[in-house]
């Protein structure tokens, strides 16, 4: 695949771009062969980032109103590069019919697949009113390669119903508990009347005993690590802490961090707040769903 210079490139060689000696040399002197030569006249390498394509919205003649279509010019550069004339090319999400227009436009064979019912029409339209195909009731088809054959009846495998790769392993989720549905309001509620002493509520990262007011709830283990989002995994911290922790430490990580710098309070009252909140969340789990559970849920000292 070779695409055009940029013109402010050619014009900063512009001694070395000779076009009257039937040369295109706009290379670093050293590399001024005559392979460098032909190369040159036929442009460059694409970057791996392709800006030049305009979005389909601005270009009314492709437009198909389907939400996820890309611009034509796009996939004819896609096909080009990982496929030769006469090789087939292959679309499962094909609706609005890009592919085969694609595909067909440069001499491939091509099979396009889509969920959607009207997407053979789309193709056939397509392909019509880019020439490529004649109306349904000739005979003859302008289609490089013959017909087209649609059908709404999936291919009889032939493959034993093998995995394609048997060393692909999904992670397969598991159901959610209903423990794990508390909200943002209820975590921070059970949370508070576990790390709460006189006085006010315990930070867990520095030790600190302030107003609930200045508590926010945060993970143990950052979701950045998988930490996930359910009361096992949250903790109350005070401002300063839970800025500093963000979703790049852990809570141990955290502490280190606040002995290092010097903000550590308490680390024995730190810890303790921890503890607290580890075996309150322990017992909610264990007791969702009665009474008492939902009235801890509801209210916060």
């Amino acid at each position: 695949m070779r695409v055009p210079y940029d013109e402010k490139y050619i014009a900063r060689f512009s001694k070395r771009y000779n076009e009257s000696a039937n040369k295109s040399t706009i290379f670093p002197s050293g590399h001024d062969t005559e392979r460098n030569q032909e190369l040159a006249r036929s442009g460059k390498t694409p970057e791996d980032w392709w800006p030049e394509f305009s979005p389909v919205g601005r270009i009314a003649s492709e437009r198909t109103g389907y939400p996820t279509q890309k611009p034509l010019a796009l996939y004819e550069r896609i096909i080009k590069a990982s496929s030769k004339p006469g090789n087939w090319v292959f679309d499962p999400f094909c609706g609005c019919a890009t592919t085969p227009i694609a595909a067909e436009r440069l001499g491939r064979q091509w099979i396009g697949i889509d969920i959607w019912d009207g997407a053979y029409q789309t193709v056939l339209d397509r392909l019509r009113k880019e020439g490529l195909a004649g109306p349904v009731s000739t005979p003859e088809r302008l289609i490089t390669f013959g017909d087209i054959t649609y059908s709404k009846t999936p291919p009889i495998r032939t493959d034993d119903n093998d995995v394609a790769a048997p060393n692909f392993k999904l992670k397969i989720q598991r159901p959610i508990e209903p423990w794990e549905k508390m909200s943002h309001r209820e975590i921070t509620n059970v949370l508070i009347n576990a790390q709460s002493t006189s006085g006010g509520v315990i930070c867990a990262g520095c030790g600190r005993i302030l107003e609930k007011e200045f508590m926010e709830l945060d993970h143990i283990t950052p979701k950045s690590d998988r930490g996930e989002n359910h009361i096992l995994n949250r903790i109350l911290l005070c401002r300063p802490c839970n800025g500093r922790k963000r979703d790049n430490l852990t809570l141990r990580g955290l502490i280190r961090v606040n002995k290092r710098i010097k903000w550590m309070r308490d680390e024995m009252w730190a810890m303790n707040a921890r503890d607290r909140a580890t075996e309150r969340a322990e017992w909610v789990r264990d007791n969702f769903g009665t009474l008492e559970c939902e009235s801890l849920m509801r209210v916060s000292k």
